[in-house]
């Protein structure tokens, strides 16, 4: 079956163009000119991949990826007119997967869509969809799911990514550059700013519970997990 792409551009004309190449490569595609449209499709029916402009009438590329990283990892390309440095580290930062800059080749939007497509089967492909145990929490990774005694905590994709990511490989602790690599799926010069951020809303949730795990900070490197008090040691792994 086709994969379907979502595009999200507010010029008929691009939209257009993308459509046209996508096509040509085999997917399907659904063209969307504002936010708001692409966000209750979203509701009714997921794609497999998301090409979003930045620019639009009644939000921005980036608030409309947000929203959809609340629960999803559905790869997004963000396409812009505007090419500076920031703006793709921002892009990035909150979630996107490449971004490309206006004017681009059909040809080569087509060609990232399918390096991303690709990208998501093989980590699909290579997580282990096990059970583990730490502290008072269960993580259920078929599901996506980590309970506190019994009761499913609630994170965003971001977190859940990186708090696994780092309980499942308890005590190892990672760079906070290794983290943006393995959670965000790509290279950047800076993107510790995020790490840390997204550390800090998911301390802010543990604090509230008593799971008995903690983040700790490597100082000058990055951060690992850890039972409170010192331990580290998984409970038990299925």
């Amino acid at each position: 079956m086709a994969k379907l792409v979502y595009v999200l551009d507010d010029d008929e004309n691009i939209r257009n163009i993308i459509e046209k190449f996508l096509i040509y490569e085999g997917f399907q595609v659904e063209k969307f000119r504002t936010g708001t449209d692409l966000l209750q499709k979203y509701e009714l029916n997921k794609p497999d991949c998301f090409v979003i402009d930045i620019m639009l009438p009644d939000m921005s590329g980036f608030k409309v990826c947000q929203r959809i990283r609340e629960e999803s990892n559905i790869p997004i390309l963000f396409v812009s007119a505007k090419g500076e440095e920031m703006d793709r580290i921002l892009g990035l930062e909150i979630g996107g997967d490449d971004y490309i800059t206006k004017p681009f080749s059909g040809r080569e939007l087509a060609v990232r869509v399918k390096a991303l497509l690709r990208r998501s089967v093989n980590t699909s492909l290579m997580e282990d969809l096990g059970t583990f145990e730490l502290g008072k929490l269960v993580f259920k990774l078929d599901q996506r799911e980590i309970l506190c005694n019994g009761e499913p905590l609630i994170f965003t994709a971001k977190e859940y990514d990186l708090f696994v990511l780092l309980s499942k490989n308890s005590p190892k602790a990672f760079s906070r550059e290794e983290l943006f690599r393995l959670v965000w799926k790509w290279e950047v010069i800076d993107g510790t700013r995020s790490v840390d951020d997204l550390v800090k809303r998911i301390r802010k949730k543990l604090t509230s519970i008593d799971s008995l795990v903690e983040i700790k900070t490597v100082f000058g490197y990055g951060y690992k997990v850890q039972l409170e008090g010192g331990s580290d040691a998984l409970d038990n792994q299925a």
